[in-house]
């Protein structure tokens, strides 16, 4: 019955990844409000997110070479304490403020994020069918934004109600069950392979994918690590931001259900250009944004419908190409991945601080819906 709706080797990391997302997402929307409120600059929230660049690509190789040598299972295991473990500090900088815990959460988050990262991507590309991938890739998104419809929401209740330092020690809480579904991941599908000759560079996958998933993550970051610190200026307030996420994202689910089906028959790429160009609008459209929470909720429902249709045919050909090209095509796409987060905030933070703040989203902006099309160069099936 379950194998109807999910293939069952991915039943395990999905139940997990849900877990995860619901503790997650209790705190992510509102990071930068939380950063901003404790009197950080703007310039020095850029700052966190470059060192946090930094960090992940000086920790990808070894990360690699562990989840390489010993599976998935000891990657996602360890990506979840370090999440957790980034919880506990944020809750220690929310009750005490000291400095020392806001340097060493950006690393932690890059730990977690190269764990989590660079296994779900091993795992998912190893055991995926085929024939149904579009389908499946779709599913594991939609159970994730349904997650998503409600944890911001809760968040936003548990800021109101407890205050906002109670988030994060009860995000670590949740996020800690996430390691039982996983348990015994690597031993689905014939079991873990060690990949041979494993080497940190940028040759192992082409220059048109290389230059896409730039791209991609450059538009994405603007998406859901700038826009957010737009609501936390424009829109101060908890419950207004976890409604404004909350419903955007009920939004996506409904429309991401119709892509899978489009994917399956194979019109990936159609939809890749239909959902490329919709990001790309919608990004010129925040520059006309305003303070008003109607707009906004708008812009972000929006969003969330032009990447739920690029996101499933992009995450469906990047998981083709892993599959052939495996952990050493993984560790080339993060590679560029990370480069593209060092570029855009590193830029947005010289732009806040030495020039002007309006200057700060308008490039960010801009820069987004220019880069979005670069996406199309990745290689078709």
């Amino acid at each position: 019955m379950i194998n109807k709706i999910l293939h069952s080797d991915l039943v395990g990391i999905t139940i997990s990844s849900l877990i995860a997302g619901l503790g997650s997402g209790l705190v992510g929307i509102f990071l930068p409000l939380l950063l901003l409120n404790k009197g950080l600059e703007l310039w020095q929230v850029c700052g966190f997110y470059v060192l946090y660049a930094l960090s992940k690509l000086c920790i990808n190789y070894p990360v690699t070479i562990l989840i390489n040598r010993y599976g998935a299972r000891i990657g996602l295991v360890s990506g979840y304490g370090s999440m957790a473990g980034f919880m506990v500090l944020l809750t220690v900088y929310m009750f005490s403020g000291q400095s020392w815990s806001l340097l060493l959460m950006a690393p932690l988050m890059a730990l977690q994020n190269s764990f989590l990262w660079n296994s779900q991507h091993l795992h998912i590309s190893r055991v995926m069918n085929e024939s149904r991938k579009s389908r499946d890739i779709a599913m594991m998104a939609n159970l994730g934004r349904i997650v998503g419809i409600f944890s911001p929401a809760i968040g936003g209740l548990v800021a109101l109600t407890l205050g906002p330092a109670w988030l994060a020690g009860i995000a670590a809480a949740i996020i800690l069950l996430a390691i039982i579904p996983v348990w015994h991941l690597d031993t689905l599908a014939g079991g873990h392979r060690v990949s041979e000759n494993l080497s940190y560079n940028l040759k192992y996958a082409p220059v048109r994918d290389l230059v896409a998933n730039f791209a991609f993550n450059s538009h994405t970051a603007v998406g859901v690590m700038v826009w957010p610190i737009y609501l936390a200026i424009f829109v101060p307030n908890f419950g207004k931001i976890g409604i404004i996420a909350s419903v955007s994202t009920a939004i996506g689910v409904i429309v991401l259900h119709f892509v899978a089906k489009r994917g399956d028959k194979g019109k990936s790429y159609q939809v890749l250009i239909e959902g490329t160009a919709g990001s790309s609008a919608v990004h010129i459209g925040r520059i006309l944004a305003s303070s008003n929470p109607f707009t906004i909720t708008v812009i972000s429902a929006l969003y969330d419908i032009a990447l739920s249709y690029q996101q499933n045919p992009w995450t469906s050909l990047y998981y083709t190409h892993a599959r052939k090209g495996g952990i050493n095509y993984i560790m080339s796409m993060e590679i560029i991945g990370d480069l593209a987060y060092v570029f855009l905030f590193g830029t947005l933070g010289l732009i806040v601080y030495f020039y002007d703040g309006s200057l700060f989203f308008t490039f960010a902006f801009g820069f987004a819906a220019t880069v979005a099309w670069l996406c199309l160069f990745m290689r078709r099936e």
